[in-house]
């Protein structure tokens, strides 16, 4: 009788879910660093662009 109560209880899939956790953050974390990357490249690029709109409009000359 003991044997029609137990419950067939799947094995644990503690370890591949701590697998696909790790994972995932790893990924979050790549991304967010060439997020970053890329924002300080697009401020580099914006920066010499002003300078070189400023050198391009010449001295200003305060009428």
């Amino acid at each position: 009788m003991l044997g029609l109560l137990q419950v067939n209880v799947p094995p644990s899939n503690l370890p591949f879910l701590f697998a696909v956790f790790a994972v995932t953050w790893v990924i979050f974390f790549a991304y967010a660093f060439f997020v970053s990357r890329r924002r300080q490249e697009m401020q580099r690029e914006v920066k010499d662009l002003q300078q070189s709109l400023e050198q391009a409009e010449g001295p200003k000359n305060p009428g």
